[in-house]
């Protein structure tokens, strides 16, 4: 699981009113995820889909409190100056270029124009970016549950901090269990008598899994990629 495939999955399945995952073609078609473990990687993909897109809304506000403060200074009416200016200063904030796509997403967003066509090089150190903070935030998941569970007889607990679900989007509260199951897969652990308290209290039983989950998690992407080639992608939204 990486940004890109937690993304592509963002972009082409959707959930209906009771939650069930189903592919986005046009039309009366339905195509609905059926298979246990392909729907809890849907699940759990669009769970760290939010997670990162979190993060980058935090970046488009100190991307957009800065060229609120070059506004305040100076009249830049022209968008070729404004994407020079701002681009300096967040290069001076983070220490390096790699969010100009991102700034010239947010100016084109005001005013369109050719010069603020990210080109294809902005867009790889862009995806670099969002990959990187896909990598931290799933480790900082991970850390936040099972390395620091506690003991409980034979089983594991612990809780959520108030202040880590205050953040998560609707979305996310209700996609929380099989997040944690699918980074319990990737962790070589397999979650029984597995329960999420309404105080967000975890617990459950830790049995070590022999084989990781690599080979397991291809199968599921071939899975969702047989599904999606099925339809072709005119249909697709």
């Amino acid at each position: 699981m990486n940004y890109l495939s937690c993304k592509k999955i963002h972009d082409t399945f959707v959930l209906d009113e009771k939650w069930e995952p189903w592919l986005a073609v046009a039309g009366e078609k339905k195509v609905q995820v059926t298979d246990s473990l392909d729907k809890g990687y849907v699940y759990a993909s669009l769970f760290f889909y939010d997670e990162v897109m979190r993060e980058i809304g935090k970046i488009e506000k100190m991307i957009k409190k800065i060229q609120d403060e070059i506004s305040m200074e100076v009249v830049i009416e022209d968008s070729s100056r404004m994407l020079m200016e701002l681009s300096s200063r967040v290069r001076q904030a983070i220490g390096d270029d790699s969010l100009d796509a991102f700034i010239k997403e947010i100016l084109a967003g005001d005013s369109p124009a050719i010069t603020l066509m990210p080109t294809e090089g902005e867009r790889e150190k862009l995806r670099t970016v969002k990959e990187s903070i896909f990598i931290e935030l799933f480790q900082a998941f991970v850390d936040k549950t099972f390395r620091n569970s506690k003991e409980a007889g034979e089983l594991k607990i612990f809780k959520f901090e108030e202040k880590y679900i205050g953040v998560l989007s609707n979305r996310q509260k209700r996609l929380l269990a099989p997040a944690l199951r699918l980074a319990g897969f990737i962790e070589q652990i397999r979650l029984d008598s597995f329960e999420i308290l309404p105080d967000f209290t975890v617990r459950y039983k830790p049995v070590r899994l022999s084989e990781k989950f690599d080979v397991k998690e291809e199968e599921i992407k071939l899975s969702l990629k047989k599904m999606m080639e099925t339809h072709s992608e005119s249909e697709i939204h």
